[in-house]
């Protein structure tokens, strides 16, 4: 006899002493590589017999035959729900475990793929099976028949789960089933959460013995959604005797009192679905409505958005109860905005009818008192696409008038915030107001869009370390693609974070705790630096900086030493710190957008902003190498009242790498501070633009350099020089 190989032997001993191998028609001797015979009586279809001879030959570790008789049950995969009865038959019959036999066979290397799509199809048959009305309808009508077919009936509404709960309220409603309906009411109960947010949308139905059982249901399920719901059935004047009465008793055995505020309860309901965490366990979820005629009905939703969904409906219940909750107002708005942040990429919306504005139309329609609001919260919550959102809403309706309430500090708290998106755009806010009087943080301003104009898309890193690190994490971290810049100590790190354009992250060595301490101090009050993220190198995991940052945000800790080991800690960082992405095409945008509101400031009059705290910075971004960003920079510089600004923008003008559009762009702009304030040039400048105006190669730049020689109004001795020199007698 042949002896066999021994992996294949281990296999199969393996199979034997975990489960049952085979089912009572086979025998030991039966293990063959030959076809399986069938296993059951009657006839058997040629799925079936496929799935049979699949679960056989991978039950033996014969894996390619397996995949053979595999691909031919995907053959059917356009019946998923067939392929799912085959296979739950073979499986019954062999007593095995199908979900878990499929997840075994899906990390066998030679089974992988065939595994995994069969253990998409049955899923999708899963899907098909649960939402079929005649399997729903089957299961409702055996409930009543016995114990043991309630508790089989009942394990499979749990498998349709909510998409069970419409029939079976229609069937409680049906006189034709009087004799089901106990059953029925305590199979809802018995369904538990799965029966909970149909059963809330059917609380609007008019049927009071069906009503009533809800009512029941609901208090014995104990699930706290529940509760504004009865207490509306409690206190609504409209509500029939034997349903407020089944409500009170429920409110009662759940612990709650009949008497306590529905708008409230509603409230505390929707700031408990609006910080809940999405259940991801299916894409789709559903949300439910009463229809009078139709009874329940449903929308598929990305289950990304169901809780803001939901908390805008509890939202909705407590205004309609109360229209003085301007906190339901607020947090309305900002689950409007939380579910278009929440939304997943391509997909939509169902509930949101054809036309219906965006959560920006709601916001600014509320106002500043509700906006303001939405922004605390999302700030308080880290939450930076809501942030975002309310703030630019803000934008629209914000003046001298409502932005600088006392009472409405949030737009100055997000100038402080570690998201660089979001002070921008609340820097943009303030602005714009032009504001006219004095206001706490209006410091803060100023650098901000000066920052914003020095965006280029790319996370800055700020590092702290000794000498023998400090080099090569510099060059890792500029490999890795981020902008860095760092020094030995606090005082050389910090005069190194001017070279960046924006600090994202600092990262500092742990045993540097006195130099950490004295940047971290620095930092404070600092409105480039106090906002940064910071990674504190440590390899003592029950460090101090390890206690702090499990409440701060702004704070991390890790082990890591080098840039790879670093990246994916900084990008944590900005992300627990609530930063947002921002790519090239966003960062030259804020920087244009800034230009234009530094150009506004800069030619008003009576604005309590100052942009002279700007100029090191702008000067700076003179050298972006964005021709667009440079020549809007030039526009702001050109009405600074400085020397310094006058003679940077003729020597970037005048130099030989400068592009000809820029080189025009920029003598415009020297010739805009010349009429502003001006000649402050110094003569070796003056003579740098007098060759400009007689020797550029490109005529609209010798034109502009020639406008901003006009414009410096110099003596006639030396103006009389560019006609002399371009004189042929």
């Amino acid at each position: 006899m042949m002896r066999m190989p021994r992996l294949f032997a281990c296999a199969v001993m393996a199979c034997c002493l975990t489960v049952p191998l085979f089912s009572s028609s086979w025998t030991y001797a039966q293990a063959s590589v030959d076809t399986p015979k069938e296993v059951a009586s009657g006839d058997k279809s040629e799925l079936f017999n496929h799935a049979d001879a699949f679960w056989h030959y991978a039950k033996i570790a014969r894996y390619d035959l397996a995949a053979q008789e595999g691909q031919q049950v995907l053959a059917k995969k356009d019946q998923p729900q067939a392929v799912l009865e085959a296979m739950e038959q073979v499986s019954r019959n062999r007593k095995d475990n199908l979900d878990q036999w499929l997840l075994r066979w899906q990390g066998v290397p030679e089974m992988k793929d065939v595994a995994t799509q069969l253990i998409q199809v049955i899923r999708q048959g899963y899907e098909a099976r649960r939402a079929d009305p005649a399997f729903i309808e089957a299961a409702i009508k055996r409930l009543p028949v016995s114990e043991q077919a309630y508790s089989l009936a009942v394990s499979k509404l749990r498998q349709s789960g909510e998409l069970a709960v419409g029939p079976m309220i229609d069937a409680l409603r049906d006189p034709n089933q009087l004799e089901a309906h106990a059953a029925i009411r305590r199979a809802l109960q018995d369904m538990g959460k799965l029966a909970v947010n149909p059963l809330l949308a059917a609380t609007e139905m008019n049927d009071t013995p069906t009503l009533a059982s809800i009512a029941t249901v609901l208090g014995n399920s104990g699930y706290e959604d529940a509760v504004p719901y009865l207490s509306r059935l409690v206190n609504d004047p409209k509500t029939a005797p034997e349903v407020k009465g089944a409500a009170v008793a429920a409110l009662v055995r759940m612990g709650q009192s009949p008497a306590a505020n529905t708008a409230s309860l509603f409230l505390a309901g929707a700031e408990k679905y609006y910080y809940r965490a999405p259940d991801n366990r299916s894409p789709v979820a559903y949300v439910w409505y009463w229809d009078g005629q139709k009874g329940l009905t449903k929308k598929e939703v990305p289950a990304a958005i169901f809780n803001d969904l939901m908390a805008m409906r509890d939202c909705e219940y407590a205004l309609k109860l109360d229209q003085g909750r301007a906190e339901a107002v607020s947090l309305w708005l900002a689950a409007n905005y939380k579910r278009e942040a929440d939304l997943p990429q391509g997909q939509t919306d169902p509930t949101r009818a054809e036309g219906q504005p965006d959560a920006h139309y709601y916001g600014v329609a509320a106002g500043t008192q509700y906006l303001n609001t939405v922004l605390a919260r999302a700030l308080k919550d880290h939450n930076g696409p809501v942030a975002l959102r309310a703030i630019r809403s803000l934008q629209q309706i914000v003046g001298q008038s409502n932005l600088f309430d006392a009472k409405q500090t949030a737009i100055l708290d997000a100038l402080r915030y570690p998201d660089r998106q979001i002070r921008f755009e609340a820097a943009f806010a303030l602005a714009a107001a032009l504001p006219q009087k004095a206001f706490p943080g209006q410091e803060r301003v100023v650098p901000t869009l000066a920052e914003a104009m020095a965006q280029s898309g790319k996370p800055n890193v700020l590092v702290l370390a000794p000498q023998d690190q400090l080099n090569g994490l510099l060059q890792g971290l500029k490999d890795a693609g981020y902008g860095s810049a760092g020094g030995v100590n606090s005082e050389a790190a910090l005069a190194a974070a001017a070279t960046l354009p924006t600090v994202d992250v600092v990262v500092a060595m742990g045993d540097q705790a006195a130099q950490i301490d004295a940047l971290r101090m620095a930092m404070n009050g600092n409105p480039r630096l106090e906002s940064a993220a910071l990674v504190i190198v440590s390899a003592n995991p029950s460090s101090s900086w390890t206690v702090q940052a499990a409440n701060n945000p702004l704070l991390s800790v890790t082990k890591a030493t080098d840039a790879a080991g670093l990246k994916p800690v900084i990008d944590e960082a900005r992300t627990k710190a609530g930063s947002l992405p921002m790519d090239e095409k966003i960062a030259a945008d804020y920087a244009m957008r800034a230009a234009d509101l530094l150009g506004k400031l800069a030619i008003s009059r009576g604005q309590v902003l100052d942009l002279a705290v700007a100029q090191t910075t702008l000067l700076g971004s003179l050298d972006d190498s964005r021709p667009e960003v440079v020549k809007a920079v030039g526009r702001v510089v050109g009405l600074l009242n400085s020397k310094e600004a006058q003679a940077a923008l003729l020597i970037k003008a005048a130099d030989a790498k400068t592009p000809d559009e820029v080189k025009a762009s920029l003598y415009k702009s020297v010739a805009t501070s010349a009429r502003f304030f001006g000649n402050m040039l110094d003569q070796s400048q003056i003579d740098l633009l007098q060759k400009a105006v007689a020797e550029e190669k490109d005529a609209a730049a010798r034109s502009a350099a020639a406008e901003a020689h006009g414009a410096l109004n110099l003596p006639a001795d030396q103006a009389k020089s560019l006609i002399v020199s371009q004189s042929k007698v």
